[in-house]
């Protein structure tokens, strides 16, 4: 069964990814910034999850994430065609994010749902926006069988109808341990 997931980690970890693609300028939660931004941007967000059955006893959850893309309307030196530039930035995101761990051994790859133009966010009028979608599953609640790697010291086997407190002396060492000395 996995580690539970702390959702701070979980960020930390998807931001310090980002940050590592070089064609971003800049790396943020959504929204924390507002305008201006340096561009080409990305901007991250949990948007929420759902339950993921599953049968370990451990709670699971499917994640939903948000990735936005922004890039600046004018054109630069070195992005010509913005329009041409900000399709290709979600382009590439959406080929990296496909599959992402984010270095993180607790969760399964990210699954790419969709990307879409966004023009849904007045502070963003000055860029080019894209919103690239993605879920992730994940172990959130803690594991019901942590033994905190300690060895078996010893198993005792009770026959029904003689079984609980009232009847331990009923008992019957069946496995004992090494000592550890």
């Amino acid at each position: 069964m996995a580690t539970p997931l702390r959702m701070a980690a979980y960020h930390e970890a998807v931001l310090t990814a980002l940050r590592a693609l070089p064609w971003v300028n800049s790396v943020e939660m959504y929204p924390e910034t507002v305008t201006p931004v340096v561009t080409p941007a990305v901007f991250f967000s949990v948007d929420g999850w759902e339950m993921d059955n599953h049968s370990d006893g451990q709670l699971r959850v499917t994640l939903s994430g948000s990735l936005w893309v922004l890039v600046d309307r004018a054109a630069t030196s070195e992005i010509g065609r913005p329009e041409v530039y900000i399709r290709s930035a979600a382009a590439d995101l959406t080929q990296w994010l496909d599959g992402q761990t984010f270095g993180l051994s607790m969760v399964e790859p990210a699954v790419f749902l969709s990307a879409d133009v966004d023009e849904t966010d007045p502070q963003w009028d000055d860029y080019w926006v894209w919103q690239v979608s993605f879920t992730q599953r994940v172990a959130l609640g803690a594991d019901p069988f942590a033994t905190d790697n300690l060895p078996l010291q010893r198993v005792w086997l009770g026959i029904a109808p003689d079984i609980g407190a009232q009847h331990v002396a009923d008992y019957h060492l069946i496995y004992e341990g090494k000592s550890r000395e």
